[in-house]
């Protein structure tokens, strides 16, 4: 399966033509995205705004061998019908074009044509066949081949797609019903298009992507740090989604994530791609050619899409990127220490390294609130209420065996307590060595929140001092084991190691 990015962004694209905000900034510097759209063979269309037959001739693409064309819903950035009646001018307006879609952004099309062609689609000789997209309601598209204008045998390709249209969560019955597409090409590669929607998709939805192992799985992040707008996905409900679909094995360890629709709400290009990655996804630019074998999903981990075009290219060439033409991507660190002063935002990255993961279990090494100090409750109720619902907690100072076990993630928050409970044991000394040994040797993946002793100024109590001491000593040892480092300041992460 070969696919074309023709657009990654939402519907006012990025950068918004009229914000002046730091994301749109780094946009116009980096690269502008346009309103997502997928072609998938040269043959089949994802969406179809009216950005998208000239980010096609900008990227040098042609769609004369277009054949089919899928629409979500009937929202202008997905629908642009103008473009059917400009097909009707070249060179190929009488070879057959599918338009599937809900029943809503059919009647737009049908408007649309009526009144400028003067005649119904797929009527008096039409080549366009209009077909409802209905959830639940497979559909088979193309065939042996026909042939072309271009005398070619099987011009039509021969090509045989299964599409399956399921629920979205996003508008009513006058933008649709929307839905989202799980399509076979006849390479037998798996895609799932899930744009746009918002989570928790609806039940029947889930059910009918469990188990289906995408090859590559393509969806919206319209939102990023800005919720509320729409009903879109933001960077967490993201991240939820992918672990959930997880779960249900319709992503696995080789399937390629990436994100589209991207809009403004979201941080500048850079800190996004890091957000990103540490769910396992990717967003490549527009124009970015992407092949993708089928059997994907049960392959180790992707080989990574670049995040940017070379700067040699030209601003308008696609960008090819073959399976097997880069390197692998190494596995995800196993051991991540996280590292900061107080609110400095070390427990938000952690969590975020996480929350793509279908299972996590937090531990949390504090005393649980008994009523007695309301600030150290509320403060744990802010990381209650941040935590996904779907996390385990377990409350211990006995770290080994959960480190010396198999099992899903562990977020352990934090280190700093746990020598601050332990610093009096008589057997200190050997629970910290136990400790690093642990850490050193665990198969699970583990991300542990520590505070960065050496930002605050010299304690002045004996007890104050040696608590610094040795949890910077404990710090030390751990960062020397873990296979990554970061500090978070000002709410801002940076790695540490490797660089």
């Amino acid at each position: 399966m070969r696919l074309t990015l023709l657009g990654t962004g939402s519907a006012d694209g990025w950068p918004n033509p009229w914000c002046e905000c730091a994301s749109c900034g780094w946009a116009r510097a980096h690269g502008p995205r346009g309103q997502t759209a997928v072609l998938v063979d040269g043959r089949l269309l994802l969406d179809f705004g009216p950005d998208v037959p000239r980010a096609a001739a900008r990227f040098g693409v042609s769609l004369a061998g277009l054949r089919h064309v899928l629409i979500g819903h009937a929202h202008p950035d997905h629908l642009g019908p103008d473009a059917l009646m400009w097909r009707s001018w070249s060179s190929v307006a009488q070879e057959p074009l599918d338009v599937v879609a809900p029943p809503a952004a059919l009647d737009v099309c049908r408007a649309f044509l009526r009144r400028w062609e003067g005649r119904e689609p797929g009527a008096d000789g039409s080549p366009l066949r209009l077909l409802p997209a209905v959830a639940g309601g497979p559909l088979e598209l193309g065939g042996p081949g026909r042939p072309g204008s271009d005398g070619e045998p099987g011009s039509d390709g021969g090509s045989r797609y299964l599409v399956r249209p399921v629920a979205a969560r996003h508008g009513g019955a006058d933008i649709g019903p929307a839905v989202l597409y799980d399509v076979t090409a006849p390479d037998g590669a798996r895609l799932l298009y899930g744009c746009d929607t918002a989570a928790p998709l609806p039940p029947e939805t889930l059910a009918a992507l469990t188990g289906r192992a995408f090859d590559v799985v393509l969806l919206e992040e319209n939102n990023g740090d800005r919720p509320g707008f729409g009903e879109h996905l933001d960077l967490p409900s993201f991240a939820g989604l992918v672990a959930q679909l997880r779960g249900l094995g319709a992503v696995g360890p080789g399937t390629r994530v990436l994100a589209v629709h991207l809009s403004h709400r979201n941080p500048p290009g850079d800190e996004l791609a890091r957000r990103l990655a540490e769910m396992g996804a990717q967003a490549p630019p527009d124009g970015t050619i992407l092949d993708v074998p089928a059997g994907s999903a049960s392959a180790p981990v992707p080989a990574p899409v670049p995040a940017a075009a070379p700067a040699a290219a030209p601003a308008a060439a696609p960008l090819s990127v073959s399976a097997a033409a880069v390197s692998p991507s190494p596995e995800a660190a196993r051991r991540i220490l996280v590292t900061g002063g107080t609110r400095s935002g070390k427990s938000a990255h952690a969590e975020h390294q996480l929350l793509a993961e279908p299972d996590v279990v937090y531990v949390a090494t504090g005393h649980p609130a008994d009523g007695s100090d309301a600030d150290w409750a509320a403060r744990i109720q802010t990381h209650r209420d941040r935590r996904p619902g779907r996390w385990t907690t377990v409350e211990t100072l006995d770290l080994e065996p959960l480190l010396r076990s198999p099992g899903p993630p562990l977020l352990i928050d934090s280190i700093s307590l746990w020598v601050a409970a332990r610093l009096e044991e008589p057997g200190f000394a050997q629970s910290v060595a136990g400790l690093v040994d642990a850490w050193r040797d665990t198969r699970r993946r583990v991300v542990a929140v520590t505070d960065e002793a050496g930002s605050g100024p010299v304690a002045p109590t004996p007890l104050g001092r040696r608590f610094v001491d040795h949890l910077g000593e404990v710090n030390a040892r751990l960062a020397a084991e873990s296979d990554e480092v970061w500090l978070a300041v000002a709410g801002v992460p940076v790695r540490l190691r490797p660089r």
